[in-house]
């Protein structure tokens, strides 16, 4: 919506915005019960499970560090090294109280280790505040309206530079800098521990009791800036160095890593007897150690000197520095032949079918919407996957909607969940098993896995749906190498860069073109969490109770629509209509039109089929009356998606 790409890295951020939660009539469910950030998580922290997860099997930790401060990263990295460190001495595992208050200090809306030991429910989200915390320091006893002075007695350090944000009772919260501090008998000091009283100015007024957060420690900042403000590795690769000297030769210095690579410097200098003072192995200890801003640090040294010999220290630091160029030109060599290293190649050993042509697929999750498309005149069905209804869908019913396309000489695809979880791939496998008895054109897929699921298990077709986003050529080369016979475009892609794809493309293509597009999809379930009491107990299941949606800062409503697997589907405020241009698909290389219809009731599906329909008969360029009555099918509240606007 804003025109930035999550899936590029791009993130703007719409889950730190404020959303009322309401029901059908447009009433706020939710009141004085939750903040206005009900889409806003609390900060992952998994410090304390730490051991666990090492022992779990994890092999590597991430720290999400993108739109941070570099004092962020760097302080939650040390933090995180050490504690990592300490586990793996076998000493005890603990976290020290100034190191969880570094974690928090540095930014945190509320820690969370999110479904790590539970599902959570509304406790794992920061809905009352979406930006930093701080840490709570103190709070006020006096403040001076007059010279607008404020007295907090300290619960943590509190010094110059230092920001505090004040929760006050009414109007929200006052910031202040602090620029001067004196303590309880009026000295000027320049900071304050738990358990002192003092002062400052602010610019608002406060009131006794209110609550002193500290959102800016200036003396952690500088800490933090120290440990990468200097540009040397604050971890360095340990390499073993030989030193050869001998009258009459170059002095040579080699660096070798423990993976075996060496490199080697020569001086252009050949040794002298020494007249003063000759070569020992501490003035070269001296000079070779010497490895500043390089990436390795000396573990172990060994020197030939051939007797008394000779060479000036700086052609000694020149060998270091031509070893280091070497030793690094090994290094890069390796990792550039490993990421060049050709793609392997997927051959599908089974012969899959060609799937049925349809020119316009509608995806449907009830029988009776399946019903209503075929009879306005849908050449193709997607079946299944994931119900909008939070029910079960049987294999009965894949089998009754078989029957029903089959019966009106139309393309069937069943479809699969796009998020699927251990616990539930069993069922996703007992699904494709009674696929045997009533197969279809193809199966819908929406990640890897489910990819490689479908190709062990059956023969179907296989179609790349939108979430694996086909965006480019390169995808659509790996997609058919790994088993897919065709795909659905990335609903980011312009109509331009549509038409381009579509001449290169190895696979024959869908586009969606109407419908509700799906914004998120969610483990986390607002109704759930803050109406059905998930996290507390089981869930009392309000969504089969009544319809729900967020409603943003814009008054624009989003539905939400919670699924058999208890996954929360955000959808968009508009409806995608590419109506007026239903008839350029097929002449830009577009197989298959697609109507997002599972968000749809059945007289509003049979409408928009015979819209479809009756538009692909018109010219590429219709005329007024005929722009008209489209204008007048697909309705106000529509988009055109990112067919003309494109994404960032």
């Amino acid at each position: 919506i804003g025109g930035r790409s999550g899936n590029r890295g791009r993130c703007a951020q719409p889950c730190r915005l404020p959303y009322t939660l309401v029901d059908e009539k447009g009433q706020d469910v939710l009141g004085d019960e939750a903040g206005s950030y009900l889409l806003s998580p609390r900060d992952l922290s998994t410090i304390d499970v730490i051991p666990d997860l090492i022992e779990a099997g994890v092999s590597s930790l991430k720290i999400e560090g993108r739109m941070k401060r570099p004092e962020y990263v760097a302080t939650v990295v040390r933090t995180y090294r050490e504690a990592i460190d300490t586990y793996y001495a076998g000493k005890g595992y603990a976290v020290t109280q100034e190191e969880r208050d570094d974690l928090a200090q540095i930014f945190n809306r509320d820690f969370t280790t999110a479904y790590l030991e539970g599902r959570p429910g509304k406790a794992m989200m920061s809905d009352r505040r979406p930006n930093n915390r701080g840490l709570l320091i103190g709070r006020v006893t006096a403040y001076d309206w007059d010279r607008r002075i404020v007295t907090v007695k300290l619960s943590g350090r509190l010094g110059l530079g230092d920001q505090v944000d004040f929760w006050v009772k009414v109007g929200g919260r006052v910031t202040a800098t602090i620029s001067a501090l004196t303590d309880a008998k009026g000295r000027a000091v320049e900071e304050g521990q738990a358990g002192d009283t003092v002062s400052f100015a602010i610019p608002s007024a406060v009131r006794d009791h209110d609550r002193v957060f500290k959102v800016y420690d200036a003396r952690l900042m500088e800490r933090a800036k120290e440990t990468y403000a200097s540009g040397a590795p604050v971890r360095r690769i340990p390499v073993a160095i030989a030193v050869r000297a001998a009258i009459g030769e170059p002095l040579t210095v080699t660096l070798c890593d423990a993976e075996g690579h060496r490199g080697e410097g020569r001086t252009d200098f050949i040794g002298e007897p020494a007249r003063k003072r000759p070569l020992s192995e501490e003035i070269i200890r001296k000079q070779v150690s010497r490895l500043g801003t390089s990436v390795y640090e000396m573990k172990s040294l060994h020197c030939d000197i051939a007797g008394e010999v000779m060479v000036p220290m700086s052609e000694i630091n020149e060998a270091r520095r031509k070893a280091v160029e070497a030793l690094d030109a090994l290094r890069l060599k390796e990792i550039e032949a490993r990421e060049h290293r050709p793609e392997p190649k997927f051959t599908d050993r089974i012969a899959r079918p060609t799937p049925k042509k349809a020119h316009f697929l509608v995806a449907v999750d009830t029988l009776g919407k399946a019903e209503a498309a075929l009879a306005a005149g849908a050449d193709g069905i997607l079946f299944g996957g994931e119900s909008y209804e939070h029910r079960v869908i049987a294999p009965e019913e894949y089998e009754r909607a078989w029957q029903m396309a089959r019966e009106a000489g139309a393309r069937i695809d069943f479809n699969t969940p796009r998020i699927v979880h251990d616990g539930q791939q069993k069922h996703v496998e007992r699904l494709l098993a009674a696929f045997a008895a009533f197969p279809p054109d193809a199966v819908h897929v929406h990640n890897i896995a489910m990819l490689a699921l479908v190709r062990r298990l059956t023969d179907f077709a296989i179609h790349a749906d939108y979430s694996l986003i086909s965006y480019n050529k390169q995808t659509l080369v790996f997609l058919k190498d790994y088993g897919a016979s065709s795909a659905t475009l990335s609903p980011e892609l312009t109509a331009k860069e549509i038409r381009q794809l579509a001449k290169e493309s190895p696979l024959p293509l869908t586009c969606i073109v109407h419908g509700r597009l799906e914004l998120m999809v969610s483990n986390y379930c607002v109704t759930g969490s803050f109406l059905g009491g998930c996290g507390e107990g089981p869930c009392t299941q309000p969504c089969t109770r009544g319809h729900f949606a967020l409603k943003d800062r814009k008054d624009a409503l989003f539905p939400l629509a919670m699924d058999q697997f208890c996954h929360m589907h955000v959808l968009n405020s508009k409806v995608l209509s590419m109506m007026p241009h239903a008839m350029k698909f097929r002449a830009a290389g577009i197989e298959t039109m697609q109507i997002e219809a599972k968000a749809m009731g059945e007289k509003e599906i049979a409408a928009i089929v015979k819209a479809y329909r009756k538009a692909m008969a018109f010219p590429e360029e219709p005329d007024e009356v005929q722009l008209s009555w489209i204008h007048e099918q697909e309705g106000k509240d529509i988009t055109r998606g990112h067919y003309f606007r494109g994404v960032l």
